[in-house]
């Protein structure tokens, strides 16, 4: 595993809707023979193909990462900001974040009362009225020296190692670990020369709504497409509610089986992580038909073939996420052997079809 190349994209900032560092780590990144275009919207589209078969595969991962943005500075130099995707206020008090400006980064903090002299009668839920960011300033003129109107705002609270080595932990898992797997089984794809038309994308805003991929799709017009998403994992002392489907760290990546997703397609990545001997967990996924890239991507064009690989996530959309190394090397290589499977298959429009 390239942990150079995934600690770079870890350290990125890509707030949904200024993802272009991101982008450029993907771009300086991608195998040389790939052909690569950014669209209107800011998606990193890649493409590689060794046949005139006009069937098309689609890799698609997001690249953005919930963030903030400045609304409003005080007379007293602090800020006040708004949530660019969603992330719980009551989490934020204490953690470090970047704002993105036009003349460089700025280190600030997400501030808040203290606990001694908060009021009894507050609610432990906070809300963003609550909260204010501290860059260490003390004149609305000052900060205005640094911040911007509008500036972008990320998590910033450093990247670590569990003690025994099996565990990272860093911001915006969700879905940099996405773009990493993407990235790796492209590069790895692209050097076995299948008889393939076969494109990756990293794609933007989907924290805001999935908004980049539905552009992507617009454009390529693929005719099956995988998605690679951060997963929600339910091992952890509080119990999370039945309805929603989760999977757990170290267990390798979880296969969505709920209606967004192609039940032939589903029935066949498993077989190949079993006989592979590629760790897999079969989920439903927390939403039924909707909150991911395939489920919007599904009954876009003429309908099409999608499936979901989540790769098991906690404290999702938390100042410091945590995944388990193993789970991202097997996603990997799930990828990988799913696209070298599908290269193989002569009548690839009849064999999706679900009945």
């Amino acid at each position: 595993m390239n942990t150079f190349l995934l600690e770079k994209i870890l350290h990125t900032d890509s707030p949904s809707g200024n993802e272009k560092e991101i982008i450029d780590v993907i771009k300086a990144n991608i195998y040389p023979s790939a052909k690569v275009i950014i669209d209107n919207l800011g998606n990193c589209i890649a493409y590689h193909s060794t046949t005139d078969d006009e069937y098309k595969v689609l890799i698609i991962a997001h690249c953005d990462e919930v963030g903030f943005q400045v609304v409003k500075i005080e007379d007293n130099g602090y800020i006040r900001f708004r949530p660019i995707g969603s992330v719980s206020p009551t989490y934020l008090p204490g953690s470090c974040i970047t704002i993105l400006n036009k003349n460089g980064k700025v280190t600030g903090c997400i501030s808040y009362v203290p606990i001694h002299v908060q009021s009894k009668k507050k609610n432990f839920e906070l809300d963003y009225n609550d909260l204010w960011i501290d860059i260490g300033t003390t004149t609305k003129e000052d900060t205005e020296n640094h911040v911007d109107i509008g500036d972008y705002i990320s998590l910033n609270n450093g990247l670590f190692h569990s003690a025994n080595g099996n565990h990272l932990f860093a911001k915006g898992l969700d879905n940099k670990l996405g773009v990493y797997v993407l990235l790796e089984a492209f590069n790895a794809l692209i050097q076995k020369n299948l008889p393939l038309s076969l494109y990756v994308s990293a794609t933007v805003q989907e924290e805001l709504g999935c908004r980049g991929c539905k552009a992507v799709i617009n454009k390529i017009r693929p005719d099956l497409v995988i998605v690679i998403d951060a997963g929600i994992c339910g091992n952890i002392p509080t119990q999370i509610d039945s309805k929603f489907g989760v999977v757990e760290l170290g267990k390798g990546p979880g296969i969505n089986y709920n209606p967004t997703n192609n039940l032939n397609l589903n029935r066949i990545i498993e077989n190949i992580a079993v006989e592979n001997k590629i760790p897999f967990q079969r989920t439903v996924g927390y939403q039924t038909n909707r909150g991911t890239e395939n489920a919007e991507i599904q009954t876009l064009l003429e309908g099409i073939i999608t499936t979901h690989i989540c790769i098991p996530v906690r404290n999702m959309h938390m100042s410091h996420e945590i995944c388990n190394i193993k789970d991202i090397h097997s996603s990997i290589q799930l990828i990988i052997k799913i696209i070298e499977h599908i290269s193989c298959i002569d009548n690839k429009e009849d064999t999706f079809i679900p009945w």
